[in-house]
């Protein structure tokens, strides 16, 4: 996907996120974790990775609450996660490698 078509998606995600707030009730530590990554669609500055991985970080979040309200299997919510720790990890090792080669 190029990153306006994933900024498109992760927009498309708040508002899902908004709906289902609204019809189960949440309370905002379950997306405790996606709000202090601090990526927005708005942040087109961060890079096509971190808009990915916060994607696949809030929709997992969103499949969690799915899941605990019976409406998709658990195994969606975990294989989301997973995925999404997975290109936490390649980000982190980018920024690494950058690091080393400036100092």
């Amino acid at each position: 996907m190029h990153k306006d078509e994933l900024i498109q998606l992760h927009q498309l995600l708040i508002y899902l996120r908004k709906y289902i707030e609204k019809k189960y009730n949440c309370s905002n530590n379950e997306f405790k974790e996606y709000d202090e990554l601090n990526i927005y669609p708005h942040h087109i500055h961060r890079t096509k990775a971190e808009h990915i991985y916060a994607i696949f970080l809030l929709s997992s979040i969103i499949a969690k609450i799915l899941s605990d309200n019976g409406k998709i299997p658990r195994s969606v919510s975990n294989l989301l996660r997973v995925s999404g720790e997975k290109i936490k990890k390649e980000i982190q090792r980018k920024r690494c490698k950058i690091k080393n080669i400036n100092s």
